[in-house]
């Protein structure tokens, strides 16, 4: 008798936090799909981005939705068909974090500098070193 009441307390203690693991877990993904669901209607979401319009004139920008993106810009660009117009708004700016605007031609200007400077990189050998060892 005493072993059944045992058997049965140590079920219900694990069935008890078994249900209260589960309900936090959920918890957890219904955090995370909130946050989705907000930002959801922000096609760029918060992030700063290109849009000045005397740059970004290859189609009507006001017509493009909220903070939208490079692949909005070029989709929009595309939708009219021409192929130089496409390759010209592919490489632009228009709709990049602002972080990365300006960073589509080489490498950043800090690394220009350093390369100019014959600085070396964090593994002690300058740019022009040879590793000693061929590639193939």
């Amino acid at each position: 008798m005493k072993r059944g009441v045992l058997t049965f307390v140590v079920m219900f203690v694990l069935a008890v936090s078994g249900i209260a693991t589960a309900g936090v877990l959920a918890g957890a993904k219904d955090d995370k799909a909130e946050r989705n669901e907000q930002d959801a209607g922000v096609d760029g979401g918060p992030i700063e981005r290109f849009h000045m319009a005397g740059s970004c004139d290859l189609t009507t920008v006001p017509s493009l939705p909220g903070n939208w993106t490079h692949g909005d810009y070029v989709s929009a660009v595309a939708a009219n068909g021409d192929a130089a117009q496409i390759r010209e708004a592919a490489h632009s700016d228009c709709g990049k974090p602002m972080v990365a605007v300006g960073h589509g031609s080489g490498p950043p200007e800090h690394a220009l500098e350093h390369m100019a400077a014959g600085k070396t990189h964090g593994g002690g050998k300058a740019e022009d070193d040879g590793s000693g060892t061929s590639g193939s």
